[in-house]
């Protein structure tokens, strides 16, 4: 019978003639409150024995729009300093460096070579001068000597200058001054003479000659360290 008549009434309607039907029963007359203590506890009890099975949850709802961006947090407590680490193994050696570098000297038996000239300007007679700078100075100053272009290549070499202007070469403690050109040249000192010109010094050399009116002398030099 409740069968049929939750059929036709369904759930809610079914449980408020069970209701009706209670009060009817009961004789108790319905006040503008409501029912009372016991019969909400018998309509309570029928509506759990005939309430139908929870439906499954229905699809999510759509993405509500985001909040606002919150404060930025405070700035964390500064970390204490890591501990230095372990001092690494020394490495390898180097090489040994070159001698030829600023603040050293020339090497043993090693040899710097270079080029020079003089001309008159034009007077009479002129006393030009030049000077000869060596790249790494030497550890003794070097003896000067003088090889006219003219000169043989045996009494270069009897001199301590086997070499030539064009391929100039010095005897270890020698400068070798080489003539190519020699034009109106009326003397070239040939050797240092003491307090006078030409000079030499750890670093180079400076010297002389004496050439007439548009006179010109060119040549190269050689200085081997002793």
């Amino acid at each position: 019978m409740l069968s049929r008549a939750h059929n036709k009434l369904g759930t809610a309607g079914l449980v408020v003639a069970v209701v009706a039907l209670i009060a009817a029963l009961t004789g108790a007359a319905f006040a503008a409150g409501g029912l009372t203590k016991a019969q909400e506890k018998q309509v309570k009890k029928i509506a759990k024995k005939y309430a139908g099975k929870r439906g499954k949850p229905g699809p999510a709802g759509p993405a509500g729009p985001a909040g606002p961006q919150g404060l930025a947090g405070a700035a964390g407590d500064k970390g204490d300093k890591g501990e230095t680490g372990a001092k690494g193994p020394e490495g390898p050696e180097g090489p040994e460096g070159s001698p030829w570098t600023a603040g050293g000297v020339l090497p043993e038996g090693q040899t710097e070579t270079g080029a020079w000239g003089l001309n008159s300007a034009g007077a009479a007679i002129e006393f030009p001068f030049d000077d000869i700078s060596f790249n790494i100075p030497l550890e003794n100053k070097p003896k000067y000597v003088f090889i006219k272009a003219s000169e043989e290549p045996a009494a270069a070499a009897a001199k301590g200058c086997p070499g030539s202007a064009e391929n100039p070469e010095a005897d270890p403690g020698k400068l070798c001054v080489y003539a190519d050109v020699e034009e109106k040249v009326v003397t070239f000192p040939e050797e240092e003479t003491a307090g006078g010109l030409p000079k030499t010094y750890r670093t180079g050399a400076v010297f002389l000659a004496v050439i007439q009116n548009e006179g010109v002398a060119v040549g190269t030099w050689a200085v081997t360290a002793e």
